[in-house]
């Protein structure tokens, strides 16, 4: 149920979002940065405790892709001087997410895992498909442009995984 309610209410936060056109690149930023944190915890977890090895590959994946790109995205942040805290920990909502995977049963644990992953690129693909048309920021806008069809992968490769 408290999964349920978490993709609500991120669904709601994304139709926002998308309603008001591109997040500012402030936003965008420390939303991709505190995805990133995520996408990387999530996946050690799923190294960890994933009973299919598609899981378990899938999160592995999930740590190097999002670390590559919190590297790139960094370096942009730097580049382009743009002004914005990025975020060192997981905030309240990403870390429930991790809470319920560290929680959930091992005959649980694929699901679960994979409904976050399946719901959180989706949500990534949004943002980022936003930015890339509408984003103020030219840097930016090439890193949400460039990345978007690596989301897509990872969002058809998280559909396929075992539920």
């Amino acid at each position: 149920m408290r999964n349920y309610v978490l993709a609500a209410l991120t669904v709601l936060a994304t139709l926002s979002l998308v309603s008001c056109g591109a997040p500012s690149t402030p936003d965008f930023v420390q939303t991709v940065a505190m995805s990133d944190i995520y996408e990387v915890e999530a996946g050690k977890i799923a190294g960890q405790k994933g009973q299919s090895d598609a899981v378990k590959q899938f999160g592995q994946h999930m740590v190097e892709a999002h670390t590559k790109t919190t590297e790139e995205l960094k370096g942009i942040v730097q580049a382009q001087s743009i002004k914005v805290d990025l975020p060192a920990k997981l905030d309240d909502k990403h870390q429930r997410l991790i809470d319920d995977l560290n929680a959930a049963h091992a005959e649980d644990f694929d699901k679960s895992y994979a409904n976050q992953q399946v719901n959180a690129h989706e949500k990534a693909e949004d943002l980022f498909a936003q930015y890339a048309q509408k984003g103020d920021n030219a840097a930016v806008k090439a890193f949400a442009n460039n990345t978007l069809p690596v989301i897509k992968q990872h969002l058809e490769a998280a559909r396929k995984l075992p539920r």
